[in-house]
């Protein structure tokens, strides 16, 4: 018979995906505040969604989109944003392509974190995937 979660652990579940989410939501505000407030038309966040990481663990993940106001030089943006997390080692970047042949910065550490950042110029739009650290719970959280 499949043991219920006692009171414990599921305030534990919730508290550990409170601080993940509060946490991957102040960075990936971080990385959206590296773009000029003249440069932003508008901004929408995702909400909150769960991806499993293992049969006892899973991860928040989320995000903001930018709709631009004006041009943003793309290989400079990058560059402001590898510059905003500069002090903290934990954090490494690379750049590779999407399916589309857009430039995307993904930045992450040791921890389980990653951000992905994709800028289409040419459509006036900024992706922001945010993706927390695995933490204690499973789907049925949601």
């Amino acid at each position: 018979m499949a043991e219920s979660p006692t009171p414990t652990s599921s305030s534990n579940q919730a508290a550990a995906r409170s601080d993940a989410e509060r946490h991957t939501g102040e960075v990936q505000r971080r990385i959206a505040d590296t773009f000029a407030s003249s440069a932003v038309a508008s901004e929408t966040t995702r909400d909150w969604v769960l991806l499993a990481c293992a049969a006892d663990a899973v991860q928040s993940a989320g995000g903001i989109t930018l709709r631009l106001a004006k041009s943003v030089p793309v290989d400079e943006a990058y560059e402001s944003i590898r510059g905003a997390f500069s002090d903290e080692p934990s954090f490494t970047t690379k750049t590779d392509q999407t399916s589309k042949g857009l430039d995307r910065l993904s930045l992450s550490n040791g921890a389980g974190e990653r951000y992905l950042v994709t800028i289409d110029d040419d459509g006036g739009i900024v992706r922001i995937a945010s993706f927390s650290p695995c933490f204690p719970g499973s789907l049925a959280d949601r």
